[in-house]
């Protein structure tokens, strides 16, 4: 790998960084308010259309943080992915160079 300088530590550094992350990314909606009652504002003649609207937020931003949290937890995998195969690599290379 002549020329090319990988910093196995840093992608390590890296991916654990996002594995801590994905799985509270994920869970954050876990607590949206996607049962959310008219009556919770009142009487308001609004009221019902507040109450969809906050069920639809809710719905939305649960299926974008559940999104997020994939996505992370696909960087997670393909960072170690990397980094297995470059020390795979730099294994190999360094037991051709030695004598047997």
């Amino acid at each position: 790998m002549t020329g090319v300088d990988y910093n196995l530590q840093a992608i390590e550094q890296c991916r654990a960084a996002v594995a801590g992350q994905a799985g509270p990314i994920a869970a954050a909606g876990d607590g949206l308010p996607l049962d959310a009652d008219a009556g919770a504002f009142g009487r308001l003649p609004a009221s019902a259309a507040l109450a969809d609207a906050v069920r639809a937020l809710a719905t939305a931003a649960g299926t974008e943080l559940d999104r997020a949290g994939a996505l992370l937890g696909g960087v997670d995998r393909a960072l170690d992915s990397i980094g297995t195969s470059v020390a795979g690599t730099e294994r190999a290379a360094t037991q051709s160079l030695t004598t047997a």
